[in-house]
């Protein structure tokens, strides 16, 4: 899949501030509400477009969605299947520092990758309770393009 980066909506930082604030207590749910489909959700709010429409409803549980990874991606580690994901339908990789809220990075959070969405100086993800701080990110992706 191309890359399906949009420009950032003039109100975007709004539009994702009220996303996170929806989520702040919504608990991780494989197919609903998990770090790709938050990664998407962010991106959606800040562009106006869905990176992700056609993963949404394809998956239920961490084998589903590894299922779907490597149906698109092919037999790769966890990291390279998350990072492939993103690469393919966000805009081009940056470096996590340069990161702007609603970009995507790829953290370690309990010995396992995730994806985190940067709102501010903290990256976040969903967790049991909702949405919860990661570690920076080694790699991160601008959500929309041009800034």
């Amino acid at each position: 899949m191309m890359s399906t980066a949009a420009p950032r909506l003039p109100d975007a930082d709004a539009r994702l501030q009220a996303l996170v604030a929806s989520r702040l207590r919504r608990p991780f749910k494989w197919g609903a509400h998990d770090c790709a489909l938050f990664v998407a959700d962010c991106a959606a709010a800040c562009t106006g477009h869905d990176p992700a429409p056609d993963l949404r409803g394809r998956y239920a549980s961490e084998r589903g969605a590894a299922r779907v990874l490597r149906a698109e991606l092919g037999a790769r580690p966890a990291a390279e299947l998350l990072a492939g994901i993103v690469a393919a339908r966000l805009g081009p990789e940056i470096l996590p520092a340069m990161a702007a809220p609603g970009d995507a990075g790829l953290a370690e959070q309990g010995g396992r990758a995730i994806l985190a969405v940067c709102v501010g100086s903290q990256w976040l993800a969903p967790g049991p309770e909702g949405l919860e701080p990661v570690n920076a990110p080694a790699r991160a992706w601008s959500a929309a393009c041009p800034r």
